[in-house]
């Protein structure tokens, strides 16, 4: 009898506890720069930009960032881009940081190089990870230009439980699964939401193949080269590429047509911010739960059969990235270096400049310097 009465207190004591603690809702403002997602995040130094990103597991500050907090180093550990590339990295303890109406004390976060292009090209001061979402429900995008963070699903409305995909999680990042099929053929894999990613379906290396071998993959174009993905560490990676169309992406209940797929040599598949060209998501970390609220129309597929040269940074230059033209391929190769965009030298181009995507050709060319030291002008359909 004591042992229940005791259970019993235990109970009602709960149960007031949750009856005090605040419904947590609020809505954080949102821009969109150079394809990412940037909220302001209350600092001691002031309020700071950063990168709402969703495929982060981790929360990042700059350097400069850190010094200005005045900021020791407290352990170092690997830290790896979404291209694979592992480097050791200092962690700090900051003592705040304010996201919306979320304060974080006394937050482990990493501490990325100032030279990487992400704060020294974009102007950000940090990347808020998945570490500062782990509490909440995220809806996003609204139509007001805002992110929805709350402290339980029900204050966003109803939702049916079936129609959702179970999150699973790498680190702090959402991982969700979908079947991608092409008539009889079906492959169920699995992928991170990204929102740090502008792209829509990037395949990681080994399951685009597969889904080449099942015969999935429609309108498939394959290449090599340089990838134009950049990660923090400023560095690209060289290999197969290859692009397709999903005719049929099923994700949380959803029918997407004509996904397009892009491969990634990183070591999970990503399902990026376009797909907010879809409709909206909403993702309950605590339930474990991804909805994705559909638009009226869905979008037009893009035409990537107009690209025909792709340009890259390596070491800071830029060079011919990939080359899907055939008839190019016996004139200009991945690595070559660009010399000229249109009549543009590119030797007076900032790298920056080039990625903020304020330079550009001034006609339809490049000038290419081959590894024999020749060069040669070659028609870009285009830029990307």
């Amino acid at each position: 009898m004591k042992r229940l009465l005791l259970a019993f207190c235990w109970i009602v004591a709960a149960q007031a506890v949750c009856a005090r603690k605040p419904a947590v809702r609020f809505d954080l403002p949102y821009t969109v720069e150079y394809g990412k997602y940037v909220v302001t995040v209350e600092t001691s130094a002031g309020p700071r930009r950063f990168v709402f990103d969703t495929g982060a597991s981790r929360t990042t500050i700059s350097g400069r960032l850190s010094r200005e907090l005045g900021l020791s180093e407290v352990d170092r550990g690997l830290v790896g881009d979404f291209e694979g590339h592992r480097q050791s990295l200092a962690y700090v303890q900051v003592p705040y940081l304010r996201l919306g109406g979320a304060v974080f004390t006394d937050k482990r976060v990493v501490v990325l190089p100032d030279s990487s292009y992400i704060f020294r090209c974009l102007g950000f001061d940090g990347i808020a990870g998945g570490d500062l979402l782990r509490d909440f429900v995220v809806r996003m995008p609204n139509a007001d230009s805002t992110i929805t963070l709350a402290g339980d699903i029900r204050l966003l409305g109803e939702f049916v439980r079936r129609d959702a995909a179970r999150i699973h999680f790498a680190g702090n990042s959402p991982v969700i699964a979908a079947v991608l099929r092409n008539g009889k053929s079906r492959m169920k894999t699995y992928m991170k939401f990204d929102t740090g990613s502008a792209a829509l379906f990037d395949c990681r290396y080994d399951e685009c193949l597969a889904l080449l071998e099942r015969g999935i993959l429609r309108d498939v174009r394959r290449t090599e080269g340089h990838s134009g993905n950049l990660g923090w560490s400023n560095r690209s990676v060289v290999g197969d590429a290859v692009r397709g169309v999903v005719p049929e992406f099923v994700l949380a209940g959803q029918r997407l047509a004509a996904m397009p797929l892009e491969i990634t040599h990183g070591s999970h598949s990503k399902l990026g911010c376009g797909l907010f060209c879809w409709g909206t998501v909403v993702i309950d970390y605590p339930g474990r739960r991804f909805w994705l609220l559909p638009h009226a129309a869905q979008p037009e597929p893009p035409d990537a059969s107009v690209m025909n040269v792709t340009v890259a940074l390596d070491g800071g230059r830029l060079v011919v990235g990939q080359v899907w033209d055939e008839a190019l391929g016996t004139v200009i190769a991945p690595g070559d270096r660009i010399v000229r965009l249109g009549t543009v030298e590119v030797e007076r181009v900032d790298p920056c400049a080039f990625i903020r995507g304020e330079v550009r050709p001034d006609k339809p060319e490049l000038t290419v310097e081959r590894k024999d030291g020749t060069r040669v002008r070659v028609p870009v359909k285009r830029m990307e």
